[in-house]
């Protein structure tokens, strides 16, 4: 794989780390997989010298978007995006429950008449089995780590929502980026074998209340109340936030209002690679 390290930006790659790539295009090649590993995890931030307060990093959702600049002479299949619905499998059990029931007559008396007899020893002899049945449907399926909805942005791109199933962090991959590519891509240019090839470009965005900041700690009194006369610091977790943002803009990654909870934030970008 060519790998191009100007064409991936990631300031935490602790919290999130994204490779994407495609078949090569070529003049008998016009429709190509993109395939996206997506992996999460928790960054230890702050380490550095000149960091006021130190925490640990990571993110509750998360969308990987597919972006498709207007000026590329690309389309989707539509028909191959991945909708990733988990595959439920049907399940048919019986039951059969078996009981038996038997009633004991009362004595004979010598002054009842044989025929009553008769019919008073056959109510006595005579043992009732019922039999029960029941019937019910289950419906089993395979369990999901990081549950991946899609959809569409308001921009009409591809994306998959990402959301955890278990103690409400992301950790780990949401699928197999090998087994599930996320779309097809279909080259529209007339001469294949000329000119530049198109590009495709994979993000990774949440907005503010996605991102989960835990063990927010002061590192040394003196760094604090400087950066707080300097910057002007209300608390931590103001001094937490300017750290993320200063470090996702040095990487060239849009920031939008991360005060403000539901503020976008992209996480990494990077350009699908050819193989």
């Amino acid at each position: 794989m060519r790998e191009n390290s100007d064409n991936r930006k990631r300031a935490f790659a602790d919290v999130v780390n994204i490779d994407a790539w495609h078949d090569s295009f070529s003049s008998s090649v016009s429709a190509v997989d993109l395939h996206a590993d997506v992996v999460f995890g928790t960054a230890r931030v702050g380490g550095d010298s000149q960091s006021p307060v130190r925490f640990r990093l990571s993110i509750k959702r998360a969308e990987v978007i597919v972006i498709i600049p207007d000026s590329e002479p690309l389309a989707i299949d539509r028909k191959s995006v991945s909708r990733d619905t988990p595959e439920l499998e049907g399940q048919f059990s019986e039951l059969i429950e078996h009981t038996s029931r038997s009633s004991a007559g009362g004595g004979i008396s010598g002054s009842i008449s044989l025929k009553e007899v008769k019919a008073s020893a056959s109510t006595a002899l005579e043992g009732k089995a019922n039999q029960s049945t029941f019937k019910k449907i289950e419906l089993t399926g395979k369990i999901q780590l990081l549950l991946a909805t899609q959809s569409k942005t308001s921009d009409g791109h591809y994306r998959w929502s990402i959301e955890s199933q278990t103690n409400g962090i992301l950790d780990g991959r949401p699928w197999d980026a090998v087994k599930q590519p996320r779309l097809k891509l279909i080259d529209q240019r007339k001469d294949r074998a000329r000119g530049i090839p198109p590009t495709v470009r994979v993000e990774v965005r949440c907005k503010r209340e996605d991102l989960v900041i835990r063990d927010l700690q002061i590192k040394d009194e003196t760094l604090w109340e400087s950066a707080k006369r300097r910057a002007g610091f209300k608390n931590k977790l103001a001094a937490a936030e300017s750290y993320i943002r200063e470090h996702l803009s040095k990487e060239g990654l849009e920031v939008r209002n991360i005060e403000d909870i539901f503020g976008s934030v992209t996480l990494a970008s990077t350009t699908a690679e050819s193989v």
